[in-house]
């Protein structure tokens, strides 16, 4: 039977995993104090939450908040990286680190979007576009197609005003 202290620790972490867009599971056994520092100051930069925390209890934060799969990868030390806004946040901020530091802070897992990303396919993500250049491009590819209709439509008037205006010359 959990504790008052783990009951609310279970519960915090619920609601977080919950409304998390993205979840990814960092293994950082063997990385030093200094190093995990450095990591937390660029998620804190980045506005993504990390948390530490005992695998049991979070096996219980995510069944609670109704996410599976993850609960065969919580085996050893195990840190959380969770974004509410942008998903691809904490892997973009954990992989710059890896390239500027050398280091390598190996993600397990990630629960993306309602998805669960095998190890393999997490580095993938890194790639993706922030979810602001992604609707931005989403405007560009609306956008397009109205301003040709525009140009089309403004071009066919030039056009017909051109050939009044011939018109009108050759009368005179």
């Amino acid at each position: 039977m959990p504790t008052p202290q783990k009951e609310a620790i279970i519960q915090e972490m619920s609601e977080k995993f919950s409304n998390a867009s993205s979840i990814f599971v960092a293994d950082f056994s063997g990385v030093d104090v200094n190093t995990i520092t450095e990591l937390r100051r660029g998620f804190r930069e980045a506005q993504v939450e990390y948390r530490v925390m005992k695998n049991t209890l979070a096996r219980m934060s995510l069944k609670n908040a109704g996410i599976d799969g993850l609960s065969e990868f919580l085996v050893g030390v195990n840190s959380y990286a969770i974004s509410y806004d942008d998903p691809t946040l904490p892997i973009k901020v954990v992989e710059k680190f890896n390239k500027d530091k050398k280091t390598e802070i190996p993600i397990k897992v990630a629960y993306f979007e309602g998805q669960l990303v095998v190890p393999e396919k997490v580095a993938d993500l890194a790639k993706l576009p922030s979810k602001d250049e992604l609707l931005g491009q989403l405007v560009g590819m609306l956008k397009s197609p109205m301003s040709k209709f525009v140009g089309t439509l403004n071009a066919s008037m030039q056009n017909m005003v051109g050939v009044l205006k011939a018109l009108e010359e050759k009368k005179q």
